[in-house]
């Protein structure tokens, strides 16, 4: 089976959660046995427009079809500021008319030829291409299967659609297209992240973290990611446990550093920035404790969020995976992957003092925390691999292609 997968606004490979998510179902679905052609987003000139990595063939193009957009500054491996830097709302909202318009008739016309020069059975578009995918559909009769992480799907999408891989339950909720929708979960590389004492260590050294404990988070800084809680309750802890450090990994965290030096707590936590994707276990290892405090009330679309509900956590599968207990929120179906005090620890979403009582809890009890995190890995080991979600889409795929060549 050949396989277009159009993930026009996504880098591949990269630091960010999407940019994993693609990558690791394209690379799984190329061990078993099918061939994957990706199409992501060029970030920079220096990337190759043509590149196979894994055994997966990935075409880039550019956001913009004369230039290249300011958000590229994301792949900078020093990003420490705000997603849209100094562009002006009448700007960003130009640009988000173009990506709806414009934007998919460009990267249609590319994935077409992608799907006419290498013969593609089957076109799979993730929701952010905005109905390039579903361009490139129609123009070759190719069947069409829709992801949908978020809420930015377009009517051409959702109508040309043989079937929606959706991984939330109310994401289509009492809607027409709910007859179409296959619910998958998220997923990690359970042999990528895993337990790994050594190289915990090696990044201990590298940042002098000493020997107290470890607070770890991993992600890119936005609002709703908890961090003001996680901030708030982090003088309390602090506090009780003068030698915690809090490791924050990864990119656009200027402005919460600069709270947490408001809140005078500096010398208690420790930003690295982005690091490269194969590098984040070992960051992960380095902590006694892995935080995900999210909160979708701080969503500026958190009416959507309400009404359609969140992605999978990616990141709360990695936390799992290398065997240290996790901290999350109560909110599905961010919570799906956890039992409270058996695979992980929930808090309800803002509660900074539960946040905080919870922490100081699994610091204060070693051999409880070390249980759990084993009974975490073996969970997502067990139900949450790559593989596994690979081979339930594969089955879709090909009874998607089938139903299309016998006219059903």
């Amino acid at each position: 089976m050949k396989i277009c997968y159009v993930a026009a606004d996504v880098a591949v490979p990269h630091y960010r959660g999407s940019s994993t998510h693609v990558y690791e179902l394209a690379r799984n679905l190329v061990k078993l046995g099918h061939e994957v052609h990706v199409v992501a987003r060029r970030v920079s000139p220096s990337q190759a427009r043509l590149e196979v990595i894994d055994g997966i063939t990935i075409h880039r193009f550019q956001r913009g079809i004369f230039f290249s957009s300011r958000r590229s500054s994301f792949t900078n491996a020093q990003a420490r500021g705000s997603y849209r830097g100094e562009t002006s709302p009448l700007l960003w909202k130009s640009y988000e008319a173009y990506l709806r318009t414009a934007f998919p008739l460009y990267i249609g016309a590319e994935v077409m030829r992608v799907v006419k020069e290498s013969t593609i059975d089957l076109i799979f578009e993730r929701e952010t291409s905005f109905g390039a995918g579903a361009l490139a559909s129609m123009l070759t009769g190719r069947p069409l299967v829709l992801e949908v992480i978020g809420n930015r799907v377009t009517k051409l999408q959702l109508n040309r659609s043989s079937k929606i891989v959706a991984y939330t339950s109310g994401m289509f909720e009492g809607k027409q297209e709910a007859s179409k929708v296959v619910l998958v979960t998220g997923a990690v590389d359970a042999d990528t992240f895993r337990p790994d004492p050594a190289s915990g260590t090696e990044v201990r050294e590298r940042y002098s973290l000493g020997r107290g404990p470890v607070v770890g988070y991993v992600g890119t800084f936005q609002e709703w990611h908890g961090l003001g809680e996680l901030i708030e309750c982090a003088g309390r802890v602090v506090h009780e446990r003068p030698d915690v450090k809090f490791l924050m990994v990864g990119p656009y965290y200027a402005k919460t550093k600069a709270e947490v030096e408001a809140a005078g707590l500096s010398a208690s936590f420790v930003f690295t920035g982005p690091v490269d994707y194969g590098q984040v276990p070992a960051f992960m290892n380095a902590s006694d404790v892995l935080v995900a405090p999210y909160n979708p009330e701080k969503i500026r679309s958190s009416e959507q969020v309400r009404k359609h509900g969140l992605g999978s956590p990616l990141k709360v599968f990695e936390y799992m995976a290398v065997g240290k207990p996790v901290i999350t929120t109560d909110v599905r179906p961010i919570s799906d992957p956890v039992q409270d005090g058996v695979t992980g620890y929930l808090v309800p979403p803002g509660d900074a003092e539960a946040l905080g009582s919870t922490i100081l809890k699994v610091l204060g009890d070693g051999k409880a925390s070390e249980k759990v995190g084993s009974a975490g890995r073996r969970s997502v080991t067990e139900s949450y691999s790559w593989n596994i979600v690979a081979g339930r889409l594969c089955s879709l795929f090909e009874s998607v292609i089938s139903s299309a060549r016998t006219g059903n």
